[in-house]
Formats: C-alpha cells, sequence, structure tokens
C-alpha cells in the first residue's frame, strides 16, 4: 500500500532513526513502511498522522487534502476556548493591571504599543 509516510518525513528534514523513535516504533519497520513492504496498523497510521498533522486519508493518498475538515475545526475549536479563556482572565484585571500587561505583551513581543 502505497503511503506518503517518506514524503512527510522528508518535509520535516527528519532521519528515519527520529521518526521512528517519535512513534515508538524501530527503524527497520519505519523503513518497510516508506518501502511499502509493510501496511501500517490503525494505531500506527493514526500516531503517524497526529505526528504530522495531516488526515490518515491523507498519508494513504485517498485524499489530497492534508487536513480534514473535522481536524481544522477541531483545533479552531481548540484554539477559540484558549482564547475564551485569555479574554475572560484580561477582563477580571483592574484597569492598571490590565495596561500593565498590555506593556509587557508588547515588550515580549517587540511590537509598539500605541498602535
Amino acid at each position: 500500500m502505497k503511503t506518503r509516510i517518506k514524503e512527510l518525513r522528508l518535509e520535516k528534514n527528519l532521519t528515519q532513526q527520529t521518526l521512528a523513535k517519535c512513534l515508538g516504533i524501530n527503524q527497520t519497520t519505519l523503513s518497510k513502511l516508506e518501502n511499502e513492504s509493510v501496511i501500517p496498523d490503525a494505531m500506527l497510521l493514526i500516531s503517524i498522522s497526529n505526528f504530522f498533522h495531516v488526515s490518515t486519508d491523507y498519508i494513504l493518498y485517498l485524499s489530497e487534502e492534508r487536513l480534514s475538515a473535522d481536524s481544522l475545526l477541531a483545533d479552531n475549536m481548540h484554539l477559540l476556548k484558549k482564547y475564551q479563556h485569555l479574554i475572560s482572565l484580561y477582563r477580571k484585571m483592574t484597569p492598571k493591571q490590565q495596561m500593565d500587561f498590555y506593556s509587557l505583551f508588547c515588550s515580549i513581543l517587540d511590537i509598539d504599543k500605541n498602535i
């Protein structure tokens, strides 16, 4: 079965040894996966998908879309919840704390705070 594992690995400039270690498999198994002499099981396919942030369909050449709509939605929902939490914390600050926080944030990012 043809996969994009090698292509994805090379995009990230990873050696087989490094990727295999990250996935919890040995380098020989990864080599066999990349050479299409072994088919990845479902759990390994999911691990590879999560590692590279692509859909399993993309890895298996079933789609040209790197991410599924569900993955994009899940990522966006996670970020939205994080942003909502940060905004709620900011709103709980006093006006002086908000100004101090804003100044600190601008200095960390090295941006003009008078924008």
